[in-house]
């Protein structure tokens, strides 16, 4: 198959200068091109062709630049909500005052420390699926007995107290299956009960 010449051509932005001599031994051909902008650059001669490329990159840089332009052209709209330093994006309302009103009718809504953090551990426990039988549940990092019984005695434990669990369930932490004692009294306990639990 006989090489197209492509010397002297103009293809968009670019002049062809010369066939690239690097490339001869290789499939496919390049030619060295001339940007309008001054650039040199090697391009393959079938995209130079077919009108794929039409510069040495700087006509889509320019097109980039222009849409950009457009887009923050457009003139800043402040909040709808009063004391809301941010800007507008949807309905007159910025991100967290639009969704707001979304979810509650009311962009003023906020929700108490309380609902979050037990909509947070209802998400947690739904996703987080079936524990080892071996391991303890964990609540926010920390084993769930040991905040749930120092909530039963009011105070954080002791560095020598540990939670027990009566039926050796380690997932019930329910307050009537946990009890609070000293770690010498525990190791006693579970000599007694020839380390079943």
């Amino acid at each position: 198959m006989q090489m197209i010449d492509m010397t002297g051509k103009k293809c968009g932005r670019l002049t062809v200068l010369k066939r690239d001599l690097e490339t001869v031994n290789k499939k496919v051909a390049r030619w060295i091109c001339e940007c309008e902008c001054g650039t040199i650059k090697s391009i393959i001669g079938c995209m130079l062709r077919r009108g794929t490329t039409k510069s040495c990159g700087c006509l889509a840089r320019e097109l980039t630049a222009e849409r950009c332009k457009k887009l923050f052209a457009k003139e800043k709209v402040p909040c709808s909500y009063e004391g809301c330093d941010d800007y507008a994006k949807t309905k007159g309302y910025c991100g967290k005052h639009a969704q707001r009103i979304r979810r509650y009718n009311d962009p003023s809504y906020v929700t108490s420390e309380e609902d979050r953090v037990s909509r947070q551990r209802e998400s947690y426990l739904k996703n987080k699926g079936d524990n080892k039988k071996t391991t303890y549940t964990k609540y926010y990092g920390r084993h769930e007995h040991r905040v749930i019984a120092e909530k039963m005695i009011g105070r954080k434990l002791l560095p020598d107290e540990v939670v027990h669990h009566i039926d050796c369930n380690k997932h019930n932490n329910d307050e009537s299956n946990l009890q609070v004692m000293t770690r010498s009294a525990h190791s006693k306990l579970h000599a007694e009960m020839n380390k079943k639990c």
